[in-house]
């Protein structure tokens, strides 16, 4: 054990890569999505196993080969498990709606039209059709979560006018509205429009703006594009 010791204290990199380690730990803890960075660093980490040098120590009193057999076996059930749990899994994503909306904005819309909307959303019109978009899900970028509130405040109770404004400050030229996004209620409270009466008091008890549009977008905007989910609004005449 001392010697294993020595030998770090004396191979500066391996205590680098050893903090790295364990910043990539504490990264994962706080954001799951961050752990594509500990999985790899910890896999590299993990063939050290088979260092003479680092672990002779622990090689003289175990058979080698079988130490490491034993340690591939007790990580293979859990991965044996997710692998079986995967294959599990039938069946076709399928979202007619969304194909149609993704094909209309390919054919209709020029390829430096500017898109908002929800995140979701807005990730498969940049992937599928390219247009730029105003925000998506990177959550972490103050900025973008900055401009997702400001997209968001379509679903607000805030007036047209003063929506129509904020968009077109971020250079936004159509606006995909989806009428479950104004509905949608996981529970008491959690509208999109409820959530704004926090923000927004002092527009508490008007009808949400989603609402309106959803029946009528004149005379601030222009429906483009409408199915069963999703509505295209042209945001200016």
């Amino acid at each position: 054990m001392n010697g294993c010791c020595i030998l770090f204290l004396f191979h500066p990199q391996l205590v680098y890569h050893a903090l790295q380690l364990v910043a990539f730990a504490v990264l994962a803890i706080l954001i799951m999505r961050l752990k594509l960075f500990l999985t790899p660093h910890m896999c590299v980490m993990a063939s050290l196993l088979c260092s003479r040098p680092l672990f002779g120590w622990i090689f003289s009193r175990l058979n080698r080969p079988l130490f490491i057999f034993i340690v591939v076996i007790l990580m293979s059930i859990q991965g044996v498990s997710n692998i079986q749990t995967q294959l599990n899994i039938k069946g076709e994503f399928s979202n007619i709606a969304q194909e149609e909306l993704l094909e209309w904005i390919k054919f209709s819309t020029k390829p430096n039209a500017v898109f908002a909307g929800a995140m979701p959303t807005m990730a498969s019109v940049k992937l599928s059709t390219g247009r730029p978009i105003v925000n998506h899900p990177h959550y972490e970028d103050a900025g973008l979560r900055a401009r997702t509130k400001m997209v968001y405040s379509m679903y607000s109770r805030k007036h047209a006018k003063e929506v129509k404004k904020l968009l077109i400050d971020m250079g936004v030229q159509y606006f995909i509205l989806e009428d479950a996004w104004c509905t949608r209620r996981t529970k008491t409270g959690c509208t999109m429009s409820e959530i704004w009466d926090i923000e927004d008091p002092s527009n508490v008890g008007k009808t949400p703006l989603c609402s309106i549009l959803s029946k009528e977008s004149l005379p601030h905007f222009v429906t483009l594009f409408q199915n069963n989910v999703y509505k295209v609004l042209k945001v200016g005449i």
